[in-house]
């Protein structure tokens, strides 16, 4: 009877490490992140065709290689806020996932990231290079009311300063094709009026202007750092410089 429940209770043991290892992978746990995937298009109107494209992340790092439309698709294991770059030829442009999902690589994304910049009190180049270690920049890059209020903050500037009315403000995640009417017609636009340069950066007063107002907010905002910089269109971008 002893041996029987001690076989018995042997086997409960096992059972139960059994389970609960289970359960730790189920959840993404044992040390590693869940595997997620972050898409998008990178076009400064045409696309950034076979662009070499870059994500790190708060934990992880994937790359990946766009295709003749831009398009582009990496999965990989992460854990979110990500940075992405993406590389064309001579052209460089920034941009940041805030995990799986649908996230471009514009002149537009560069000037978003010179908005966040200055409402988080860094520069470009110190938002990106801090999305694995700065807890404030994390919750700003994965706060969805911030980046929308930051793209408005974006759209608005481009009808004061060019008379532009975006299609759509949600340029970060909206899906488009380049050489379709709607967000890809609107880097034509703006490139056409000086908005963005041969490039592909956004024009320099335009990101000084972006930083300028995101300053204003995140001085108003007692979530924002009250740090000082000097915009720039982040790694390979010198737009603001």
């Amino acid at each position: 009877m002893k041996l029987f429940n001690a076989a018995s209770l042997q086997t409960l043991r096992f059972g139960s490490v059994a389970l609960a290892t289970s359960a730790l992978v189920a959840c993404g746990g044992g040390g590693g992140s869940p595997k997620g995937t972050v898409s998008g298009t990178a076009a400064v109107g045409a696309a950034l065709a076979n662009a070499t494209v870059q994500l790190t992340c708060k934990s992880g790092a994937g790359s990946t290689t766009a295709n003749a439309n831009g398009a582009y698709s990496a999965s990989f294991q992460f854990e979110g806020p990500c940075s992405i770059s993406a590389t064309s030829g001579a052209i460089t442009l920034n941009s940041f996932a805030a995990g799986s999902g649908t996230f471009n690589v514009t002149p537009l994304t560069q000037l978003l990231l010179s908005y966040l910049a200055g409402e988080l009190g860094t520069t470009v180049d110190g938002l990106l290079a801090g999305i694995a270690t700065n807890a404030t920049y994390q919750n700003a890059l994965t706060n969805s009311t911030l980046i929308a209020n930051a793209e408005d903050g974006v759209a608005k500037l481009l009808r004061t300063m060019y008379g532009v009315t975006l299609s759509t403000t949600s340029f970060l995640t909206a899906s488009f094709t380049p050489g379709q009417p709607g967000a890809d017609a609107d880097l034509d636009t703006l490139m056409a009026d000086g908005a963005i340069g041969s490039d592909g950066q956004p024009a320099s007063t335009l990101v000084n202007a972006a930083f300028a107002a995101g300053t204003a907010v995140g001085n108003g905002s007692s979530g924002a750092s009250s740090g000082t910089g000097t915009p720039t269109g982040g790694v390979g971008g010198t737009s603001g410089t």
